[in-house]
């Protein structure tokens, strides 16, 4: 019997799969479609069809039941569907996406009103370091914790999908990078650089502007990655979230902005190693 609200195809996929993701899992699966196999065969010959028997048999070379593991699915291919299925439910989700968006012009409005045309006396200059800061790392934060959350929704569909050997780990991550490039990546750091770099008073110069640009971005790119490794240490967004806030706590104060470098404990001026917020050539502004 069908269950309610549920997809008949997704629903028929589930009875007529192997799951391995435990052995007792795969036993009972395994069980399950072996009486499927022995009903379709009774159908077979009931019906007179013996070649259906021969071409729906899930027997691969020998083996006892056909696994996803079996197959060889070129990556090309798993960062081709991926990516597809990535670009619907992210279009399917109009507030997320836009929520990415406001988020980047009411941040570069706010930020930048605060920071409204700096000047350049002796005051303005320390007021542009905590601007460049508040450009370089709060921005950042609010991303990595937002793709931290968006990532503990949809790691659970590729686990399920890589312990049936379907996917792998670089096609996920890849695939979602390219399928939010033009709708998120690049749009939500140059709406914020344009709108913020301006109201700042920074140089008006276009190479300076690039430049600021391409810090955001790469620091975009970098909170994104970051959090696929907070997700990776743990599943659940409460810890996976507390991961990240260490970690980005411990970065941030070895930036140069809060301290110079050379007046940290030796013992910690590693720190600055991974501090991908910084502040000046050598880090010590």
């Amino acid at each position: 019997m069908l269950p309610a609200f549920v997809n008949p195809a997704e629903y028929l996929i589930d009875i007529a799969a192997v799951d391995t993701r435990s052995p007792e899992l795969e036993e009972a699966t395994t069980a399950r479609v072996e009486e499927i196999k022995r009903a379709w065969r009774q159908h077979s010959e009931a019906t007179e069809a013996p070649l259906l028997d021969g071409a729906l048999s899930l027997s691969v070379e020998g083996k006892q039941h056909f696994s996803f593991a079996d197959l060889e699915i070129p990556v090309r291919r798993q960062i081709r569907v991926l990516t597809a299925r990535t670009w619907i439910v992210t279009v399917r989700d109009p507030m997320g996406m836009l929520g990415s968006l406001i988020e980047a012009f009411a941040m570069a409005i706010i930020t930048g009103w605060i920071f409204l045309h700096l000047g350049g006396s002796l005051s303005g200059i320390r007021s542009r370091q905590g601007a460049l800061y508040t450009a370089a790392a709060l921005q950042g934060y609010l991303i990595l914790l937002y793709e931290t959350y968006r990532l503990t929704v949809d790691v659970p569909v590729f686990d399920r999908e890589r312990g049936e050997g379907v996917v792998g780990v670089p096609a996920f991550l890849i695939s979602r990078r390219l399928a939010r490039l033009l709708i998120e990546d690049v749009p939500v750091p140059l709406i914020f650089s344009l709108i913020y770099y301006f109201m700042a008073g920074f140089r008006n110069d276009g190479r300076q502007f690039l430049v600021f640009f391409s810090v955001i971005l790469l620091e975009h790119y970098i909170a994104v990655c970051f959090a696929m490794v907070c997700v990776a240490l743990s599943r659940d967004f409460a810890g996976a979230s507390l991961a990240a806030n260490m970690a980005y706590t411990l970065q941030s104060f070895a930036c140069g902005y809060f301290v110079q470098v050379n007046t940290m404990p030796v013992y910690v001026r590693w720190t600055k190693w991974i501090a991908y917020v910084v502040c000046g050539r050598d880090r010590s502004v």
